[in-house]
């Protein structure tokens, strides 16, 4: 599996292009912004896209969907909990002070009961990767984490040092808290992709974070 990471857009999202078995097949998660700068990346190195990811409608991680998909026609993918949030997109815009973002069109919405990808996107759609699907509200509303292998896409569910603000309409810090528990329970091992900020992994959060730390007290290091 290959895994590019762009930095995109004024709230310096990362936004994820990976592709695995097929190598000429790419999926890409949270397109924040910079549409024409992701097409040119998939065409440099010869990739077509299968299916567009979002972890939360949050406009800093949604803002390229729309123009990627008339460019390529892949299907996108958005969890069914953020209706409400898409819906905010316009206010969004202007809450933040940068150009209206396009409300995209979402082709499949993720139930909260799916737990893998392929249940409902054919395999070469997804560049036969295995994708699972993990609920992880608290940020947003019905945000979550998408797992290939043994990497966690975690958007803004948790952060290196830090995790994600509950401010903004449909957050709430006690389901955060809850969403961070279930990702304490990995394997220290385990890397984890934030929509920004450098890549981690689940043992150097355990034991640094400092937003972690009560939570922390509460496990014990695993293998």
């Amino acid at each position: 599996m290959q895994i590019r990471t762009l930095v995109t857009g004024p709230f310096q999202t990362n936004t994820y292009l990976i592709c695995g078995g097929d190598q000429h097949k790419a999926i890409i998660v949270d397109p924040g912004e910079e549409a024409d700068r992701l097409k040119q990346e998939l065409e440099i190195h010869d990739l077509q896209l299968g299916a567009i990811l979002a972890t939360h409608a949050h406009l800093d991680h949604v803002s390229a969907v729309s123009e990627l998909q008339r460019w390529s026609k892949a299907p996108f993918c958005l969890p069914s909990g953020e209706r409400e949030v898409l819906r905010w997109l316009p206010e969004a815009s202007r809450f933040f002070g940068v150009p209206e973002c396009a409300e995209p069109q979402v082709d499949l919405w993720l139930h909260p009961d799916l737990v893998n990808l392929s249940e409902v996107l054919a395999q070469d759609q997804l560049g036969f990767l295995e994708i699972g699907v993990h609920a992880s509200p608290g940020h947003s509303p019905g945000g979550v984490c998408y797992q290939i292998g043994e990497h966690w896409f975690v958007g803004d569910t948790l952060f290196k040092g830090s995790v994600g603000r509950v401010d903004l309409p449909g957050g709430d810090w006690q389901t955060l808290q809850e969403s961070l528990r279930a990702l304490l329970t990995l394997p220290d091992n385990t890397p984890i992709y934030p929509g920004h900020g450098p890549q981690s992994t689940i043992g150097l959060e355990r034991v640094s974070n400092p937003f972690l730390q009560e939570i922390n007290g509460q496990y014990t290091t695993r293998a």
